[in-house]
C-alpha cells in the first residue's frame, strides 16, 4: 500500500470537504429559511391565535396545505430577501462560531478528542493485564510502521465495542478504545482493529477526520445544546428510553420548548452532516479494513471484531454526548443507523466482515456484555521469531508499501528483547531521558567520561543516576534496536515539565557535540526526537506545501543523493553508479546531478536541503524518497549506516519507514537491512 499516494488522495478529499461543507450549509441555510419564514409568516397571517396551541397547530397545518397543493405559488409567498437576509446571516454566524470554537478547541491533536469522549490517559507503567496487552500492540504496530507510538487513551464508561484514531499530525496521535473492545477482544482481534486505526493514520485520514470534525459541529451545536435544555445530558436517546428524564423534567420544564427549537432547528442539518460523512468515510473505512489484513495476514483478527461488534447487544454505539461528532473516527458506527444505513458513516458490518471471511453466513456471536477480564493468550514467540527473520529480499519501490506481518513480528521480538531495566525505564519520564541519554554516550572512555560529567553537573540527579544504572544494558542494545527505541520513549517525554524538557534537550545537544562530531545515529536521534516533541512544547507549525515540481528542488535533491551515494563508497565510479540509479527514478537524464563533494553534503547541509524537501506536496515526497531508496539500494539491501540516514529523511518528508530489521548478516558477515 503506497501510504504518500493516499496521503495525497486525503489532501484531494479535503477539497471535497469543503465543497461538501459549503453545500451543506447552504442547504441548511435554505431549509432553516424555509422552516422559519413559513412559521414568522404564517404567525402575521393570523394574529387571532396568538398565545394559544392553535398558534402552533394552524400555522403548520396552512404551511403543509401550501406546500403541496401549490408549491410554485408557496415559493413566490415566502421570498423575502430581507427576511432572507437576515435568517441566513445568523444561521451562518452561528454555523462559523461553532466551526471555529471545535477547530480551536482541537488544534492540541488527538489527546482532546480523547478527553473530549471521555477517555482516560494509559500510564506507560500501568500494570493492568488488558491495558498491557494494548500497549503492547500499540508499540508492535508503531515500531513495525515507523511511527512514534501514539497517546494510548481508553473510555471507561463505554460498554460497546469501538476504537479510533486521532491527531492533526504523527506528532500529536491519539488511540482510544472502549472498554468493551478492551475487555471483549482477544489479542488478535484487537491487534486488526488496531492495525485498522493505524492504516487511517498511514493514509492520512486523522488529519482530514479532525478537519470534518471542526467544521460539523457548526451543524450539530444547536443539537447539543438543545438536548442539555432538554435532557440536561447532550447523550442521544437509546432506543426504548424516553426523550426527558424522568426525575429532571419537572425542574427542567421551562427550558424545554427552548431545547425542542434547537433540537429542531439543528436536525434539519443532521441528515446533511451525515451524508457529508457518509460520503467521504464510507471508501476508506473499506481501505482499512483491507490494510488491517495486509498489515497483519491475519483476516481472522479484524473480521473477529467486527463479528463481535454485531453480536454485542450494544454493538459499537458509545454514551459521550460527543459520540455524533465524533462518529466517523471510529471502527464501527457509534450510534443507531440511521435510515437502514442510508446516511451511516460506516459500511453494513455484515458486508464487511464478509469482504474479509467469505464464509460468513451473517450470523453473529453472542456476545455478554463486559464478562470478568479475558486472559490474554500468549503467543508462540519462538515461531515469531522465527517469521520475523524470514524475510525476503525486496525492490526498492516496495519500500513504501514494506508494513507486513513479518514488520510487526520482528516489533514484538524487538520489544520483547530489550533488556529489563532498559524496557521498564522507557515508561516514565526519569528513566526515559535516561535511556536517549544512554545510548548517546561514547564508546572510548575519554569522550563518555566528558560526557557524564556533562549530565552529572547539568542533568537532574535521578536522571543521572538512572543513566548510571543503565550503563550496564546499554552495550547490549544492537543498532537495529536504537531507532526503535526511540519511538518507544517518545509518550513518556511527551509529559515532562516545560523546565525539564529545556533541561533535556540542551543536554541533548552538549552530549552529541561533546566530541566535537555528530555521527549518523546522533543525527537521526536528534532529527526524529526533536521534531516529534517539539509541537509539545515549542508550538512550532507545520512545514505549509510550496512545491509541487522539482524545478526548484534540484540542489536539495543533489545534497541528499549525493551524501546517501558516498556514504559507503569512497572511490567516486561506484558512488556515481549509485546517484544514477537514483536520479533514474526522478527521470533525469545520466548527467543532471553530478556527484557533490563531502563537504557540500554534509549533515548541516543535509538538515537544511531536509527542511525544504518538506514543503514538497506527498506525490513529489514519494519520488524524493524512492530516488534515496534505489540509491542506496544498489544491491538490495541497505547497510546500518544509510539506513539511518534514510530514516530521518522519511521522517522528515512526513513518509514512515517499515521496520528496518538489521542484525541479519549479509554474505560477508556485516549487517544489512532488507528494505
Amino acid at each position: 500500500m503506497d501510504f504518500l499516494a493516499q496521503q495525497a488522495r486525503a489532501q484531494r478529499q479535503t477539497r471535497w470537504l469543503v465543497i461538501y461543507f459549503l453545500l451543506s450549509v447552504s442547504a441548511v441555510v435554505a431549509l432553516v429559511y424555509l422552516v422559519l419564514a413559513s412559521l414568522i409568516l404564517s404567525y402575521h397571517e393570523s394574529p387571532e391565535y396568538r398565545f394559544t396551541l392553535l398558534n402552533v397547530v394552524v400555522p403548520v397545518l396552512n404551511l403543509f396545505a401550501r406546500v403541496l397543493l401549490h408549491p410554485w405559488d408557496y415559493l413566490k409567498w415566502i421570498w423575502r430577501p430581507h427576511l432572507f437576509l437576515q435568517i441566513a446571516s445568523w444561521t451562518l454566524l452561528g454555523i462559523s462560531l461553532g466551526s471555529l470554537y471545535k477547530i480551536r478547541r482541537l488544534s492540541a491533536g488527538g489527546a482532546v478528542v480523547a478527553e473530549l469522549l471521555g477517555g482516560r490517559r494509559v500510564e506507560t507503567d500501568s500494570q493492568e493485564p488488558d491495558e498491557q496487552k494494548l500497549r503492547h500492540v500499540v508499540e508492535e504496530m508503531s515500531v513495525a510502521s515507523g511511527l512514534p507510538v501514539p497517546e494510548l487513551y481508553v473510555l471507561d464508561n463505554e460498554r460497546g465495542i469501538n476504537t479510533f484514531a486521532a491527531g492533526h499530525s504523527r506528532s500529536d496521535l491519539a488511540i482510544g478504545v472502549t472498554r468493551g473492545a478492551l475487555k471483549l477482544l482477544n489479542r488478535d482481534e484487537l491487534q486488526g482493529a488496531i492495525a485498522h486505526e493505524f492504516s487511517h493514520i498511514l493514509n492520512g485520514d486523522t488529519r482530514l477526520n479532525m478537519r470534518l470534525m471542526g467544521v460539523v459541529h457548526g451543524i450539530l451545536w444547536p443539537v447539543i445544546l438543545g438536548r442539555v435544555l432538554v435532557r440536561g445530558t447532550s447523550r442521544p436517546v437509546e432506543p426504548g428510553e424516553s426523550i426527558l428524564f424522568q426525575e429532571a423534567a419537572v425542574t427542567r420544564l421551562p427550558l424545554v420548548p427552548i431545547g425542542f427549537t434547537l433540537i429542531g432547528l439543528g436536525s434539519i442539518g443532521l441528515p446533511l452532516v451525515r451524508l457529508t460523512k457518509s460520503a467521504i468515510c464510507r471508501e476508506r473505512e473499506w481501505l482499512a479494513d483491507a490494510a488491517a489484513v495486509q498489515f497483519t495476514r491475519y483476516p481472522a483478527g479484524i473480521a473477529g471484531a467486527l463479528k463481535k461488534i454485531g453480536g454485542l447487544a450494544k454493538r459499537g454505539r458509545l454514551d459521550t454526548p460527543h459520540a455524533e461528532t465524533a462518529s466517523h473516527l471510529y471502527l464501527a458506527n457509534s450510534s443507531v443507523e440511521p435510515f437502514g444505513n442510508l446516511l451511516s458513516t460506516h459500511p453494513r458490518l455484515e458486508k464487511r466482515i464478509l469482504a474479509l471471511d467469505a464464509t460468513f453466513a451473517g450470523q453473529f456471536p453472542h456476545v455478554p456484555m463486559l464478562p470478568p477480564t479475558q486472559v490474554e493468550r500468549e503467543r508462540l514467540y519462538e515461531d515469531a521469531v522465527a517469521q520475523a527473520m524470514a524475510f525476503d529480499k525486496a525492490r526498492p519501490d516496495q519500500l513504501l508499501s514494506g508494513l507486513t506481518e513479518h514488520c510487526i513480528r520482528a516489533a514484538n521480538v524487538i520489544r520483547l528483547g530489550l533488556p529489563e531495566s532498559i524496557s521498564r525505564a522507557l515508561y516514565e519520564p526519569t528513566g526515559a531521558r535516561a535511556v536517549i541519554y544512554t545510548m548517546l554516550l561514547g564508546s572510548d572512555e575519554e569522550t563518555r567520561s566528558t560526557q557524564l560529567d556533562i549530565l552529572r553537573l547539568k542533568s537532574d540527579p535521578l536522571v543521572y543516576a538512572k543513566t548510571l544504572d543503565l550503563l550496564s544494558d546499554a552495550p547490549n542494545l544492537d543498532d537495529h534496536v536504537k531507532l526503535p527505541v526511540i519511538d518507544l520513549v517518545l509518550p513518556a517525554l511527551r509529559h515532562l515539565q516545560p523546565q525539564h524538557y529545556v533541561q533535556f534537550a540542551q543536554s541533548v545537544r552538549e552530549l552529541i557535540e561533546a566530541d566535537r562530531a555528530i555521527d549518523l545515529f546522533e543525527y537521526t536521534l536528534q532529527k526524529i526526537l526533536f521534531r516529534h516533541l517539539r509541537p509539545y512544547y515549542e508550538r512550532s507549525e507545520r512545514p505549509a506545501i510550496q512545491y509541487a515540481t522539482l524545478n526548484h528542488l534540484w540542489p536539495e535533491c543533489a545534497i541528499l543523493l549525493s551524501a546517501l551515494a558516498q556514504l559507503e563508497q569512497n572511490d567516486p565510479a561506484p558512488a556515481q553508479a549509485a546517484l544514477l540509479k537514483g536520479t533514474s527514478v526522478l527521470g533525469l537524464p545520466k548527467d543532471a546531478l553530478p556527484v557533490l563533494s563531502r563537504d557540500a553534503c554534509n549533515l548541516p547541509q543535509i538538515d537544511v536541503a531536509l527542511d525544504r524537501l518538506a514543503r514538497a506536496t506527498p506525490a513529489l515526497k514519494r519520488n524524493i524518497l524512492l530516488a534515496c531508496a534505489h540509491t542506496v539500494a544498489a544491491n538490495e539491501f541497505v547497510e546500518s549506516r544509510p539506513a539511518e540516514l534514510l530514516r530521518a529523511i522519511a521522517d522528515t518528508l512526513d513518509c514512515p519507514l517499515p521496520l528496518f530489521v538489521q542484525t541479519f548478516q549479509g554474505a560477508q558477515g556485516k549487517p544489512t537491512s532488507p528494505i
